[in-house]
């Protein structure tokens, strides 16, 4: 696997050197703790002639070293890693100056996990189960600006919603809503510090199981928080050109 030549702008930008060659194609980064799994992608995705894998990567932070250095455009990141998970991940790149867009590809993809990756500043959720055509299909969405989510249940959302403080359920509605970063930091009066610092208090709460949790609703009819999610799933309807930093 060959890797592009980066150089430092004045600016402290990086760019690439004329030989590269992942000039004009989707450069990824793989991230899956399982051999196997890091081969099979690997191969699936240098077969596209618009991709370049430029990286692939076992553990979380290996990743998140390799980000730093390398030019990358869209991640692909299983959610258990078995140290850090893909969420840890996602919002370590989400940090970058020039962060890339992340996909959480996993074979536990749940209602429960989409609400998390939207809290997690993810891009896209995707079954492991699916056809390899739609996770190629995925990339070259989300590199174009698109997000793919999975809409969450209103039954899951407010039992989820109940786990979190008064503060933090306002910015869980905006964020379900595809509100902006930016718009919820300006409307509830909060700066981008502040704002990363409750994403990562309610990422620990949502991302709980039942039982893990006090449940609030004990008692009353039960809502099954991972039923796996569609294996294809409907592009949102606008591009998602959010770059706000994450903690």
């Amino acid at each position: 696997m060959q890797t592009g030549t980066l150089s430092t702008m004045p600016n402290g930008s990086r760019s690439h050197s004329v030989g590269d060659p992942s000039r004009g194609r989707i450069r990824l980064l793989v991230v899956d703790d399982h051999p196997a799994v890091r081969r099979g992608l690997q191969q699936l995705l240098e077969d596209q002639l618009d991709f370049h894998v430029t990286a692939v990567c076992a553990t979380g932070e290996s990743a998140v070293a390799r980000a730093e250095r390398e030019w990358i455009d869209v991640a692909i990141v299983d959610y258990h890693l078995g140290g850090r998970n893909g969420l840890w991940v996602s919002r370590k790149l989400k940090k970058l100056p020039r962060p890339p867009r992340v996909i959480i590809y996993s074979a536990y993809a749940s209602d429960h996990l989409a609400v998390s990756c939207v809290v997690g500043g993810v891009d896209a959720l995707l079954n492991k189960g699916g056809l390899g055509s739609e996770l190629c299909d995925a990339i070259r969405a989300v590199a174009a600006g698109r997000r793919l989510l999975p809409r969450v249940p209103q039954p899951l959302a407010e039992m989820l919603r109940r786990r979190l403080d008064e503060i933090e359920q306002p910015i869980f509605g905006m964020l379900l809503a595809g509100i902006s970063r930016v718009e919820i930091g300006r409307t509830l009066g909060l700066t981008t510090d502040e704002l990363a610092s409750r994403e990562a208090t309610m990422l620990r709460k949502l991302e709980a199981l039942p039982g893990e949790v006090a449940d609030p609703l004990r008692g009353q009819r039960r809502v099954d928080v991972e039923r796996p999610i569609p294996q294809r799933l409907a592009p949102a309807s606008a591009p998602f050109n959010e770059s706000t930093p994450y903690a």
